[in-house]
């Protein structure tokens, strides 16, 4: 083993005052190494934190390379023309005729008084409708109806085909209740179809014709 020597021993020696200053002052700033050991909570918080800057990163693309739909505008209504309203007048009166005959009036001067005289209130046949509506059943397409044969005939076919078909039985060139909605309008000609049943104008086997090619 080789001895070391006083004069090689010196050698290894360092002083103090021989180290570097800018070793010192590392030294002396130089942080303590985190821990690397973090709990659940704040691995579960970091992950949370990163997925809410992704989400977010993705939202402002989005919107950023999304292009704005416009929403067309509404077409104007089209204006009557005078052959429609003159239909439509027709088919009133012809519905007004129906109504004076369910009521026993005058067809003329019932007609007369409705389109002359502002009506004030209802007179029609419809005030039995409150109590009548008590007693309705279910039909096949899911409307209440008072149980008849028509309405049972009508019942196994949607509002809008019985509409139809009670048109073309009527002959009308325009329907009378436009303005009203398809339950209304179903209502208003299945009620004018009892009367001219009652007084055999028209059968029930012409209605069932005209549903079945509805």
């Amino acid at each position: 083993m080789t001895k070391t020597t006083k004069a090689q021993a010196a050698t290894f020696e360092v002083s103090a005052d021989s180290v570097p200053e800018t070793a010192k002052r590392t030294r002396k700033t130089r942080q303590p190494i985190k821990a690397l050991n973090k709990s659940a909570e704040v691995v579960a918080a970091n992950a949370k934190a990163d997925r809410d800057r992704k989400a977010a990163s993705k939202k402002a693309l989005k919107a950023a390379t999304t292009p704005k739909v416009v929403k067309p505008s509404k077409p104007e209504p089209i204006a009557k023309t005078a052959d429609v309203k003159a239909a439509e007048h027709a088919a009133y009166v012809a519905a007004l005729r129906i109504d004076a005959e369910a009521l026993g009036r005058d067809p003329d001067e019932y007609i007369a008084e409705q389109l002359v005289t502002p009506k004030t209130s209802y007179t029609g046949p419809m005030l039995a409708l409150r109590k009548a509506v008590k007693n309705y059943v279910k039909a096949a397409n899911g409307q209440p109806c008072c149980g008849d044969d028509l309405a049972q005939v009508c019942g196994a076919y949607t509002r809008e085909q019985t509409v139809t078909a009670l048109l073309q039985v009527f002959g009308f060139a325009a329907n009378p209740y436009a303005h009203l909605n398809p339950g209304q309008q179903s209502m208003n000609l299945r009620n004018k179809a009892r009367t001219v049943l009652k007084n055999g104008s028209v059968t029930l086997d012409q209605i069932r014709q005209a549903l079945a090619a509805a």
